[in-house]
């Protein structure tokens, strides 16, 4: 039986958190990809933020595998152009950022896995860029 994009994505997830240097070095790649991001971070607590990323991409997960509004809901409202404003396009920078930490993390990593990767994450991000203006 094949594998959903669900299941690639959630199993490299887990691989990738072997490493307590995984997320970490994913906000090393976000904060490097363009200048409007770092102050963005300026006042943030990493180890704190580390642990809301963690939630924040199983929930993206488990919307892609599943699609239920109420998961995303309080994630876009607090990504939205009236709270901390992460707009649509910074979405590819995440996702880039997020490939390019897989990849170091994750040894099984290849096309098929970062495929994987952007069609499970993609329902979820759409949503949340739906939920820009709102």
């Amino acid at each position: 039986m094949q594998q959903s994009a669900h299941q690639i994505a959630q199993q490299s997830y887990s691989r990738c958190l072997r490493s307590p240097d995984f997320l970490p070095r994913f906000y090393e790649h976000l904060l490097a990809s363009d200048p409007s991001i770092p102050p963005m971070f300026a006042r943030t607590e990493f180890p704190k933020q580390y642990r809301l990323l963690q939630h924040a991409l199983g929930l993206l997960l488990s919307y892609g595998n599943k699609p239920d509004d109420m998961l995303l809901e309080r994630l876009a409202a607090k990504h939205s152009a009236k709270a901390i404003d992460v707009a649509p396009p910074l979405y590819g920078l995440f996702v880039d950022s997020l490939l390019a930490a897989i990849r170091e993390f994750d040894d099984r990593c290849d096309g098929q896995v970062e495929g994987a990767w952007r069609e499970a994450l993609g329902p979820g991000l759409d949503f949340m860029k739906s939920r820009y203006d709102a």
